[in-house]
């Protein structure tokens, strides 16, 4: 009995120090958003690797000027903003993505197939710089 006692008095002080050691640390606030990205949706993410804000479409759209993407908490202007994107759509026409520099479809600067997504699109587009420069999108 004895030391069923140390061993309850043991667990009551590891179990908290165990917890305290599974936090996230506070840079984890911009988690990726991928997984907020709904099937059949273009996600738009305002920073690298999936972070930040995002803004997803079901279809065209030809001026991000009036666009937010959100984090949740806080709205975000999407225009000249997007650094990451998630093509999530479905497979068949039309299922590409793509992205213009300027609103109304002027300046075609990447395609996105679906299921494909891109971390930091300056490393994908046609004509640097890309990040932070996305006005429009289409589906094709």
């Amino acid at each position: 009995m004895k030391n069923l006692v140390r061993l309850a008095a043991a667990f009551t002080f590891v179990f908290p120090l165990v917890l305290v050691g599974m936090a996230e640390p506070a840079s984890a606030a911009y988690n990726d958003l991928r997984d907020r990205c709904g099937r059949g949706n273009y996600c738009a993410m305002g920073d690298a690797n999936w972070r930040r804000c995002i803004a997803a479409f079901t279809g065209n759209d030809a001026a991000y000027s009036d666009d937010s993407c959100t984090d949740g908490a806080i709205s975000y202007q999407l225009d000249d903003q997007t650094t990451s994107v998630f093509n999530n759509g479905y497979l068949g026409t039309p299922d590409d993505i793509e992205s213009f520099r300027h609103p109304n479809y002027v300046d075609l600067i990447w395609t996105v197939p679906p299921g494909t997504y891109y971390s930091n699109v300056d490393n994908w587009c046609r004509a640097l710089p890309c990040n932070d420069q996305a006005s429009s999108h289409r589906w094709v």
